[in-house]
């Protein structure tokens, strides 16, 4: 979701190095944007640990959630391509399912934001999994609520994080490159791009390799 169909990874970075500085601590933004597709709780215990003061993560967390939502159900809006993309797909008859590292109230407020709900035929979130990404647990749930096996979905995902839970998951997956994850290496995706604006229903057929879609 972050970064893929909404650009939200600045503002994240922008409150969680605003939320250790209030809690007296500081934060590399180069740190946290190598961080970008792990877990909020994995992110702010890193962000803490290199912070110079001994910061609880739990108020870490609660404080940024208090800022955060709000801020971006204010300004949340689509990534280049993405409407385009998604109405092309429907057009098709390809099922579409979001799996995110993020919690299910940053996921409402997208979805609500972006009116995504009548096109997403799954959703997934790391709070209903035991383990974040990397672990391929997201996509797997999220495979699962699309009624269908891996080997038949691609996944699209801008970080090297995102890339490695969904290729452990077995599927196969597109990158994209953004101005936060672009030093990232994303080198193990089937088709790397710059904006979900490069994509389409039979680009994305030829990728799966027994042709369907």
């Amino acid at each position: 979701m972050d970064g893929v169909v909404v650009d939200s990874e600045p503002l994240s970075i922008a409150v969680i190095a605003e939320v250790i500085a209030e809690h007296g601590g500081q934060v590399d933004p180069a740190l946290l944007a190598g961080l970008t597709g792990v877990n909020l709780m994995e992110v702010l215990r890193v962000a803490a640990a290199h912070s110079g003061r001994s910061l609880d993560t739990q108020a870490l967390h609660r404080s940024y959630q208090q800022r955060y939502l709000p801020r971006l159900r204010a300004c949340a809006a689509a990534t280049p391509g993405l409407a385009r993309l998604i109405a092309a797909l429907v057009g098709a008859g390809v099922a579409i399912g979001l799996a995110s590292s993020s919690s299910l109230a940053e996921i409402d407020v997208v979805v609500h934001a972006l009116r995504l709900r009548p096109v997403l035929a799954a959703v997934a979130s790391a709070d209903e999994v035991a383990r974040p990404k990397p672990a391929p647990d997201v996509y797997r749930l999220a495979v699962r609520r699309l009624g269908t096996g891996p080997e038949r979905v691609v996944a699209i995902e801008d970080s090297a994080t995102g890339m490695a839970a969904a290729h452990a998951a077995g599927l196969v997956c597109v990158g994209v490159r953004t101005p936060v994850t672009r030093g990232q290496d994303l080198g193990d995706s089937a088709l790397l791009v710059d904006s979900l604006a490069e994509l389409d229903p039979g680009i994305l057929e030829r990728l799966v390799p027994d042709g369907t879609d």
